[in-house]
């Protein structure tokens, strides 16, 4: 049997795992069982001569993979490797291009794997490190030893990782493969290449919320529900399609607090595949220090335009503040006080930066980077297109320096705007 070389999970709710006779094989993430393997790489992978060594999915319709010191960007929507990363163009080396990546990781690294959170982990050696997607660098202070911070984790020398966005991650080491539990931070079970059956997750875990259908974004809502996320109003599960109300106002560790009505204990209305959007914020912003507890808003689910506008159909939402614990002190950081009310930068359309406010540009560019990755970003569903609009862009998400219309920048000064769907249904 050839060995496996890595594996990912990718948008259309299948999983696949790459060998190194350059076949791969293609599971179901929705059923977990095995559709067909022995398909081969190059013939069915466009500018992939090989089973690469790591694949990692980034978002945005765009995925690594790398081959020792070198790698390709992979286009979801064309699938194809994108023609600069091909010859006759020189090839994208590691070192130079991913920074933060230490020397010795530079020509090559044992895998990678995108944890749903804005986050990325690279794994070598006894060794990983954490990627951030914001800062597009790895983060600081590592690496770290697999041993003590991956409870049950093989200790070293992983083959592949793959996530698929529902409860659990699986991770291989030669012929053997551990179920990880997203929730509990633990390996639960584990078993052989030869009798893998992945666990059952809800479709659309790796799609961003803006394309969820509305079966897909109900499926995941429920599974959400079942898991302890949150809790819907009166309890039950909803029927697809059915706007929903969230009651306590909490999903996961992280409150939403209207800052209009503090005391409201639940926020209505609110379309599923918005619900998930709301979700997958609290996992980006709370990934990392500072601890996060509260995301404040001007309105989720109810708004002041016509009836078929975005918010008045549960499908944006306007981040007004963040908040939260760093190092044991509580800190509130508000788009009007820290962003809105800032002076002109000289040389930068942007007024934040880490040499203003490190904390409120780290929580306020994650929060617009998830927003570009996951929402309406320079066009409606499909019509987004890579790269993603940075910070002083125009775009659907509007914000205190946004680069269209200055009516609407004028009208944000207190709040990120982000939405599913066209603005007027």
């Amino acid at each position: 049997m050839p060995a496996l070389r890595t594996a990912i999970a990718w948008p259309n709710d299948k999983t696949y795992l790459f060998f190194d006779d350059d076949t791969y094989t293609r599971y179901d993430t929705v059923t977990g069982s095995l559709e067909q393997g022995g398909l081969s790489v190059p013939a069915q992978w466009t500018g992939l001569p090989r089973s690469p060594g790591a694949f990692v999915w980034w978002g945005a319709g765009k995925a690594y993979a790398f081959t020792g010191g070198t790698y390709v960007r992979y286009d979801e929507p064309g699938d194809r490797a994108d023609p600069d990363y091909l010859p006759p163009n020189p090839p994208f080396t590691v070192a130079g291009n991913w920074p933060g990546l230490p020397a010795a990781w530079q020509p090559g690294f044992d895998t990678a794997v995108n944890w749903g959170t804005g986050k990325l982990y690279f794994f070598k050696g006894d060794s990983y490190l954490r990627y951030d997607i914001t800062a597009d660098r790895a983060d600081d202070g590592y690496p770290l030893p697999i041993s003590g911070n991956w409870p049950g984790l093989f200790p070293q020398d992983l083959t592949a990782a793959v996530y698929s966005g529902g409860r659990h991650a699986y991770f291989f080491r030669g012929d053997d493969y551990q179920r990880y539990d997203v929730d509990a931070d633990t390996v639960d079970d584990s078993g052989t290449l030869a009798t893998l059956h992945l666990d059952p997750a809800p479709g659309g875990g790796v799609q961003p919320a803006r394309l969820l259908t509305p079966e897909q974004a109900g499926r995941l809502t429920t599974d959400l529900i079942a898991r302890g996320v949150l809790t819907l109003q009166g309890g039950g599960t909803p029927a697809v399609g059915q706007r929903v109300a969230v009651q306590p106002p909490t999903l996961g560790p992280v409150r939403y607090t209207n800052a209009l009505n503090p005391a409201a204990g639940f926020f209505d209305n609110v379309d599923q595949r918005m619900l998930i959007a709301l979700y997958r914020l609290t996992r980006w912003i709370d990934a990392s220090a500072p601890d996060v507890t509260e995301l404040r808003h001007l309105g989720i689910g109810h708004g002041n335009g016509p009836p078929n506008d975005c918010h008045n159909q549960g499908r944006a939402l306007d981040l007004s503040g963040i908040a939260g614990t760093l190092d044991g002190t509580p800190f509130t950081k508000s788009i009007l006080q820290d962003w809105g009310n800032l002076p002109p930068r000289p040389g930068s359309a942007v007024r934040i930066a880490p040499s203003v406010d490190a904390l409120a540009y780290q929580l306020f560019s994650t929060a617009y980077r998830f927003a570009v990755h996951e929402c309406e970003a320079n066009g409606i569903g499909t019509g987004n297109k890579w790269p993603m609009p940075p910070l002083g862009d125009s775009g659907f998400v509007i914000y205190p320096d946004y680069g269209g219309d200055p009516a609407l920048r004028q009208a944000h000064q207190n709040h990120i705007h982000m939405q599913v769907g066209k603005t007027r249904a």
